[in-house]
């Protein structure tokens, strides 16, 4: 029996013919506090954080907690992109003080869009971007769960290759989780200098008036920080190398009270830019081009948040249609159901591509049958036989669910009252 498994679908216990899959897709699960309990514990105190804000009534709705949520995913993705930090290529800022940024996008955390050739930007791979998004969302739907303890548990799977990206389990469901996320603003490390960068000209040493791409050697022993556009506010960071590890944690070095102001102010910028966002930049367009897939060579176009790049879209209801036809139509009881995970709703390609087919239901042919009575016209099909494009697309910006007992557990309001919001 699976550690800590109660689903019949992974007990052993169901004889249907994709139950030794099944079981395989979970023991090749595991838990997030197994992969990175660094990143689960950053969750935990942002929820504590959270839970304060709700209570002091500065999150009024469960639509504002869902913001919330969605700026925590990218500071917490901000910490994972952090641990790529290396020497080379930071963004110098001539502005006063002088401070150096190592920049995800081709553009000043400061001053926005620039112009200059120094542009320089240190985005992740598509792989790994992958991998983080995953463990950010876990983390959090498994917070989520303790919290409202809707008897639901979370895990990912701990290979890249998988067909799954994570699984929610309970004990009467199985919903495989196809993960299709990227943040729509990721927080540069930034250094702060003592004096500003010289340059020779003409024989003279003079101060660099300009945006330039430049090494910062001993990053390392200096005080590092989280940059957060719009407000100019620094979350400092405390850096850990571990022996033998290429890779670091970075862990915000902050009590409760200053991380809990710290995600106010990360929150408020992070509504700014999605607002924005979501007018097509008609509102706070000086912020655009601190955004991902804001175009114009900062960032390409394609690259839009959450589940809002067309290309995520498509290959995400594929993956569903796969699953659902591979596992979800295969399994004898009902158990298994497939779900979208991302963690901003598809804001502008929401009635394009998705409204549609929210409503749908799919069949294979052969399981259609004539009538009798108007043979011509009608075909019957078992209610059993049909399918959803998939049974949610949860996000933590907005959801779409086509369960009510999953609805029950992962609404957003359900989520607030269990953090002491009203109704």
């Amino acid at each position: 029996m699976a550690k800590g498994a109660t689903n019949q679908c992974i007990q052993g216990e169901c004889s249907c013919l994709i139950a030794p899959q099944v079981r395989l897709i979970y023991d090749s699960s595991r838990t997030v506090q197994e992969i990175r309990p660094d990143v689960a514990q950053f969750v935990k105190r942002a929820f504590r954080c959270l839970k304060e804000l709700v209570q002091q009534h500065y999150l009024q709705t469960a639509a504002e907690l869902g913001v919330a949520l969605g700026a925590t995913f990218d500071l917490c993705l901000s910490l994972l992109y952090a641990e790529r930090v290396a020497h080379r290529q930071w963004l110098y800022c001539p502005r006063t003080p002088p401070k150096c940024f190592y920049t995800y996008l081709k553009s000043c955390p400061r001053c926005g869009r620039i112009d200059e050739q120094a542009r320089v930007a240190h985005k992740p791979s598509s792989d790994s971007i992958g991998r983080y998004t995953t463990v950010c969302l876990t983390a959090i739907l498994d917070e989520l769960c303790k919290r409202t303890q809707n008897g639901w548990r979370v895990r990912l799977i701990a290979s890249a290759r998988g067909e799954v990206d994570l699984l929610l389990v309970s004990n009467k469901q199985l919903i495989l989780g196809e993960v299709k996320a990227s943040p729509l603003v990721a927080f540069p490390m930034g250094v702060l200098l003592e004096e500003s960068l010289e340059e020779e000209v003409g024989g003279e040493q003079r101060y660099v008036n300009r945006h330039i791409s430049t090494d910062v050697l001993g990053w390392k022993s200096q005080p590092v920080y989280l940059f957060v556009p719009d407000v100019n506010r620094t979350i400092p960071l405390r850096l850990e190398f571990p022996e033998g590890g290429q890779a670091h944690t970075v862990v915000p070095d902050r009590n409760h009270a200053e991380l809990t102001e710290d995600l106010k102010v990360v929150i408020d910028a992070w509504k700014r830019m999605l607002d924005g966002y979501t007018s097509r930049w008609n509102q706070y367009a000086d912020l655009r081009w601190f955004t991902f897939g804001c175009g114009s060579e900062v960032d390409d176009s394609k690259n839009a948040p959450g589940l809002d790049r067309t290309d995520d879209i498509k290959k995400g209801l594929y993956q569903a249609i796969k699953l659902t036809e591979k596992y979800r139509m295969n399994c004898s009881k009902q158990r298994v159901r497939v779900g979208l995970i991302s963690n901003i709703h598809p804001v502008v390609h929401y009635s394009e591509y998705l409204q549609g087919v929210e409503d749908a239901v799919w069949t294979h042919e052969s399981k259609l049958e004539s009538d009798q009575h108007a043979p011509a016209l009608w075909k019957r099909v078992r209610a059993s036989d049909l399918s959803p494009f998939y049974d949610v697309l949860f996000t933590l910006t907005g959801s779409w669910f086509r369960n009510p007992e999953i609805e029950r557990a992962f609404a957003m309001e359900r989520l607030y009252r269990a953090l002491g919001g009203e109704s």
